[in-house]
């Protein structure tokens, strides 16, 4: 889960000594991250002068909304500092000042639960009845049979015994409870859809409020592909949010020359198709406004550099 969202924003152009998953690291644990440089004797190393992300807490006196007035900043090598915020590049990971460990904890306890159950109910739904022998002797013939049945040997050749055993062995069936012990149900295989159905729909739920609108095994025969597609717009909410407060924390950072003025940040490529959709949906969406307030759709430039169709003027194809 953690990797999950470590993977929906691409760092494009920034210092090699500002790695993304770290940046991501304190947004998602924390819910703030800062860029600034460091003293020298704490960063002596391979990112010497360079600067670095670290974890962030506002301090000091409120203000009116209650955010502290200068920052705490905290490395992992001991460095601490405390500073006003127009000396450091300050960010948050959303517009609510949250993190997500407590998404990501209950998500990741809901989804292993389910999971368990799932692996339960197929061991439970497995056909396997225990044979209870008499003797060492029987125990011997059945475990030879049975590796005949399932041809574990690779070989072809029948499972064949003498008549003596075979008197030995008689009434030894699965039907035969005096001589069977059934450990598991198989008549209950038919439940486990259920429970998959169950695995499906959180994977669906808790993935589609983050950008990926899974539709998973549980689409409705009744839904038509608009209906089912709606679902990216919803997802969107929350990844446009938290790619927004980096933004704008991406531009207090080249404020202070901390980063070149390329540097970019963006959706990643599996969060990028999603947000095509979602734009699609949207345009959609304006221009059916639009046909519903009796305004024409802009056609006034075609994609394709030419003419809307009923503009183009030609000769009959005939003449």
């Amino acid at each position: 889960m953690e990797n999950f969202f470590f993977s929906m924003f691409e760092y494009k152009n920034f210092p090699a000594s500002m790695p993304k998953e770290y940046a991501e690291k304190y947004f998602l644990y924390y819910g703030t991250c800062a860029a600034d440089k460091i003293p020298e004797n704490y960063n002596t190393g391979l990112y010497k002068g360079d600067a670095v992300f670290l974890k962030a807490d506002p301090s000091d006196e409120p203000d009116v909304y209650g955010v502290g007035s200068k920052v705490i900043l905290t490395s992992m090598n001991g460095y601490n500092e405390i500073k006003d915020f127009d000396k450091v590049a300050f960010g948050w990971n959303n517009s609510a000042h949250t993190n997500l460990r407590q998404f990501i904890s209950l998500v990741s306890d809901a989804l292993a639960n389910a999971l368990t159950s799932l692996r339960s109910g197929v061991s439970y739904s497995k056909n396997h009845p225990i044979y209870k022998a008499r003797d060492d002797k029987e125990a011997a013939a059945l475990n030879e049979y049975w590796k005949k049945v399932k041809d574990s040997d690779g070989d072809d050749d029948l499972a064949i015994a003498s008549k003596n055993i075979l008197d030995e062995l008689e009434g030894v069936t699965a039907g035969a409870a005096q001589n069977v012990i059934n450990l598991s149900d198989p008549l209950n295989s038919d439940k486990l859809q259920y429970v998959d159905r169950v695995v499906d729909s959180m994977i669906r739920r808790y993935f589609s409020l983050y950008g990926q609108s899974v539709q998973g095994g549980d689409k409705l025969a009744q839904e038509s592909v608009d209906e089912v597609n709606g679902y990216t717009s919803t997802s969107f909410i929350l990844p446009n949010d938290m790619l927004y407060q980096r933004k704008l924390w991406l531009d207090k950072m080249k404020a202070l020359q901390l980063v070149p003025e390329d540097a970019e940040i963006d959706f990643s490529t599996a969060w990028k198709v999603e947000e095509i959709k979602y734009k699609k949906e949207a345009e959609a969406e304006e221009i059916d406004e639009q046909a519903t307030d009796g305004q024409q759709p802009d056609n006034s430039q075609a994609t394709d550099g030419q003419q809307p169709e009923d503009e183009q003027k030609g000769e009959p194809e005939n003449e």
